[in-house]
């Protein structure tokens, strides 16, 4: 049984080369330059993929730097927005403490001029 495996394997090898052979005559130096033309469409797509995926990590780098750049000025302009309002806040506060002042003071003179 084993020797009839063996020649059906040797069979399947011996067809296989045949097959190789025939397709050698037919298509001839055709069909190796297909081959080769294929390998090299390959090899070209394989490096636009490196190149591409290099070029969209550099992207990716790039837009993550412009985003914390603009973060960056956002919270700057954010703080320099509070100050100022903090200021005029301030500025408010004070004014109305000098309009109560300034009513205490007439309201004095009202009933010092009144008696």
């Amino acid at each position: 049984m084993e020797n009839t495996q063996n020649f059906n394997m040797g069979g399947t090898q011996a067809s296989s080369s045949k097959l190789e052979e025939i397709k050698k005559i037919i298509f001839g130096e055709e069909l190796e330059t297909y081959n080769s033309e294929l390998k090299k469409l390959k090899n070209l797509l394989d490096s636009y993929r490196t190149e591409m995926s290099v070029k969209i990590d550099e992207v990716k780098i790039e837009m993550l730097r412009s985003i914390e750049k603009s973060e960056e000025r956002l919270l700057n302009q954010i703080q320099q927005v509070q100050a100022v309002m903090q200021q005029e806040l301030q500025n408010q506060r004070q004014r109305q403490v000098s309009k109560s002042a300034l009513k205490q003071i007439f309201d004095q003179m009202s009933n010092t001029l009144g008696q």
